[in-house]
């Protein structure tokens, strides 16, 4: 019988420590390089903090081992494992807990109210660059191992605790761990929420190029936080003139508008978000698509990529581009434009799509390249993969179930989610926490858009570090006992 009160006493104990690993890699500017960089496979920053989180390990008496820089692992059985290939004749299953060590870039100097590679603690959170997405989870296993080996506990499944450099980027590194070595037979990547995430949307994500020239009044346009994520600024460069200046002039906000040099530069902000729920933020690209077309500042074919980003975003369900469909499971499409940029002097708008789980044959790219072609725009496909999908009648997922609701209190079911994360490409594999219902912030410790993972003054509740925990070692114990972890 798990013992949680030993559980949470030790947790409390041990969260001084934990903090403290927490800043040493929190304060490593661990941002993937995946193209032209000097210190391959990304960048010195990931190496530096992936060598730092295996010297935590070995500060902590596990065995670790450093996969060509692209993956870590701390183990907490010794030598020879499973998944390397030589146990003897008979090869035992073993768990692998997934996190990563890389981070979304911090974005532009003055955006935040902490400096993010200088760890905060305050009224109860830590607050860095990366500090929940994803170097918590990396802690939060370390310290799952370390219970198990203080406690003198042999489980009967080997566990090993990887680490990842570039699941911000694409998860190249996974690529590369999968073609070279053997994975563990079962996988939990604490990048979601809890109970158990069964499976991730496919993706479907383009761009759509104008096939007007801009020009005559439009010189420039730029809306850029990454693909993933809502922009919370977009700007527009106009060519100056006294017509145009009156529409412009005496905006509130959230827009603004100067004149300089013959230019006009009117830019619109927001609140950022994770694309995959962007009803939880305000998009300035949209803010400021909605302002050029009601307005009437541009000439109708300088208009119409505008009125493309307002359609899209008008239900985030892919309707305007002709490929909406849903399940049960998952719901309906969700597809957001999240950037913008002029290129050789064509508007060009960028769009992340996730598709439900049992859409895979649906014809995605000919319809949204009808849809585009009928509005005067060309459609370049950048990424279109399949979803992934875990069983939920398989022991497995009823335990880490049972255990989650049963120490957070809740009453929850297995999810299906748009997110991406490791357990995309990992063969066996779930999504596993750390996310869980908790109350907001104190008023005034962030503002809108901040605090939340990829936005400014990005933070983690020590509470949800601690709960999580407990979860996992609560979890391991139970899903260890297990005869096969995949029946």
């Amino acid at each position: 019988m798990t013992d949680r009160k030993e559980i949470r006493a030790w947790i409390r104990k041990k969260m001084p420590d934990m903090v403290q690993d927490l800043e040493r890699i929190c304060r490593i500017r661990s941002v993937a390089e995946t193209k032209g960089t000097s210190c391959p496979p990304y960048g010195q920053g990931c190496i530096d903090v992936l060598n730092e989180m295996l010297r935590i390990g070995e500060e902590n008496g596990f065995s670790v081992r450093n996969y060509d820089s692209y993956v870590g692992r701390i183990s907490l059985t010794d030598g020879v494992l499973p998944e390397d290939g030589d146990c003897g004749t008979e090869k035992k299953e073993s768990i692998g807990i997934w996190a990563h060590l890389d981070v979304v870039d911090e974005g532009p100097e003055g955006d935040w109210d902490y400096k993010p590679y200088e760890p905060t603690v305050k009224d109860g959170y830590f607050i860095a660059r990366g500090c929940q997405d994803n170097k918590s989870s990396a802690v939060m296993g370390l310290y799952a191992l370390k219970y198990f080996r203080e406690h003198g506990i042999e489980p009967e499944h080997p566990i090993s605790l990887y680490l990842g450099t570039c699941e911000e980027q694409g998860m190249y590194e996974l690529d590369y761990f999968l073609e070279h070595y053997q994975p563990p037979t079962l996988s939990l990547v604490p990048d979601s929420g809890f109970p158990v995430c069964l499976g991730e949307r496919g993706n479907f994500n383009g761009e759509l190029i104008s096939g007007s020239y801009c020009g005559s009044l439009l010189l420039d346009a730029s809306s850029d936080c990454g693909q993933y994520t809502v922009p919370d600024r977009a700007e527009l460069v106009l060519r100056d003139g006294p017509e145009l200046w009156k529409k412009c002039e005496g905006l509130a906000e959230p827009y603004s508008a100067v004149r300089k040099d013959g230019k006009i530069v009117l830019t619109a902000s927001g609140i950022s978000t994770q694309a995959s729920m962007p009803e939880k933020g305000k998009s300035a690209l949209t803010a400021l698509a909605r302002l050029v077309t009601e307005r009437e500042l541009l000439p109708e074919k300088e208009t119409e990529g505008f009125r493309l980003i307002c359609d899209i975003n008008a239900d985030h369900h892919g309707t305007a581009l002709d490929v909406f469909c849903e399940d049960g499971p998952s719901g309906p499409v969700n597809l957001v434009a999240t950037q913008l940029r002029m290129e050789e002097g064509r508007l060009v708008i960028g769009f992340i799509g996730k598709y439900p789980i049992t859409a895979g044959d649906f014809p995605f790219e000919e319809r949204a390249r009808k849809a585009a072609g009928a509005r005067n725009f060309e459609l370049k496909v950048t990424k279109l993969t399949a979803p992934n999908y875990f069983e939920p009648d398989r022991q497995v997922v009823k335990r880490l179930t049972e255990v989650s609701n049963r120490v957070l209190d809740r009453q929850d079911v297995p999810f299906v989610m748009s997110g991406g994360t490791y357990a995309r490409k990992l063969p066996n594999a779930l999504a596993f926490g750390t996310g869980m219902e908790l109350p907001p912030a104190p008023e005034g410790l962030f503002r809108p858009g901040h605090g939340d993972y990829h936005q400014p003054d990005e933070s983690i509740r020590l509470l949800r570090i601690e709960k999580a925990l407990e979860v996992y070692i609560c979890s391991l114990l139970e899903i260890d006992s297990l005869g096969s972890l995949l029946a």
